[in-house]
């Protein structure tokens, strides 16, 4: 019996929602294996556009991603060698820039901040070195919300300032980090700098007069710093800052339904015997929730969540794809899935990895709109 009749089950009615859900599993579960035979065969390019193809449908699907990654990996090694191998005999700045958004692009923040900390030492009086070293700290604050990141990053474009004062960029960068974790009259400052620079800059200029209009009292940014990170939120979304799009990593999908969640988890949850399932913002707003005990489990849901950023961030490998846990309570599984994380508990009788596929299918069934 295929993995997705043991899950859903056949043959009888169900409501229109865990339909949807039932339909959904079947593309998905057809685009995840087309995609791994192309790899299997060699056919690379075919598997890249298959899977790009399926994840704008399922853009939680890990195993999609997953072949994206290794196609892109394998594409990429090549090139990456040859910049390594280029900068040993010679310092060319395009070349660390080139490797360093090879880095990004296969998610190895590490391995890209390594390199822009290297460009920055060789190129120290290089403007551009200081500003791509600050903007990879800043997409790894944004990932995680570390005030030490954060710090890093602001210490990186400050000194971009102080050998071109008339750098648009590092000004920016600037603003846009002081107005993500709250620090408006700062952000004000900032966007000053870039709209004195550029005139012309309108939107800088508009969104500069709202700062100043919003902003009130005194602004400590390291007690900013620290509260986003306990928090584990940011109070303004850094996406609706001009330039603050690119750091957007985790608004992407659809509006969590409630209903199209409950609908949706119930297929999942009799199949897959889920006891509690509940979906969790990034700061731990609840979204979703079905089972018993809702609230014990959703506020158990937000530790875990917080719990495999820390660990994941502590390890050096980024946010986990998944987070899993086992007891005398059965075993509880955690997705990061987009704007949200979604975890459930079911017996230790049933393997991590099903639950996890069926998270990602509730997840993706129950998105009831794109987001701006």
């Amino acid at each position: 019996m295929s993995l997705l009749k043991r899950i859903f089950g056949g043959g009888r009615s169900r409501p229109a929602g865990e339909d949807a859900a039932t339909h959904l599993a079947k593309e998905l579960q057809t685009s995840i294996h087309e995609a791994e035979r192309l790899v299997a065969a060699g056919r690379h390019e075919e598997a890249l556009r298959e899977a790009e193809s399926g994840l704008k449908k399922f853009p939680t699907a890990a195993r999609l991603r997953g072949v994206v990654l290794f196609v892109k990996r394998e594409a990429s090694n090549k090139k990456i060698l040859q910049l390594k191998a280029a900068l040993e005999t010679k310092k060319d700045e395009r070349a660390y820039r080139e490797l360093v958004s090879l880095f990004l692009d296969l998610g190895r923040i590490d391995a890209a901040l390594e390199t822009a900390t290297r460009y920055a030492q060789e190129f120290a009086e290089a403007p551009d070195a200081h500003i791509l070293l600050g903007e990879v700290h800043l997409a790894r604050y944004f990932a995680e919300l570390f005030a030490r990141d954060a710090r890093a990053a602001i210490e990186s474009l400050e000194r971009a300032v102080q050998l071109n004062g008339d750098g648009i960029r590092a000004h920016l960068q600037l603003a846009l980090l002081y107005y993500a974790v709250g620090a408006l009259r700062t952000s004000a400052a900032s966007l000053g700098e870039v709209v004195r620079l550029d005139a012309a800059n309108a939107r800088a200029a508009t969104f500069r007069e709202e700062l100043l209009a919003r902003a009130q009292g005194e602004e400590d940014l390291d007690m900013l710093l620290e509260e986003a990170e306990e928090s584990q939120q940011l109070p303004h979304d850094p996406s609706v800052f001009p330039g603050g799009r690119r750091y957007n990593i985790e608004s992407r999908g659809g509006t969590l339904q409630p209903k199209l969640f409950a609908a949706a988890a119930a297929g999942i949850g009799r199949k897959l015997q889920v006891q509690q399932l509940a979906a969790v913002g990034i700061g731990g707003k609840p979204l979703a929730v079905a089972g018993d005990n809702k609230e014990q489990f959703v506020r158990l849901a937000c530790r875990l969540d917080l719990a495999s950023r820390r660990a994941g961030r502590r390890m050096s490998f980024g946010t986990m794809r998944r987070f899993m846990v086992e007891g005398p309570f059965g075993r509880i599984v955690l997705v990061p899935a987009g704007n949200c994380a979604v975890a459930a508990r079911a017996p230790r009788s049933v393997s991590g990895d099903r639950i996890a596929e069926g998270l990602e299918v509730v997840v993706t069934a129950s998105r009831g709109g794109e987001e701006a």
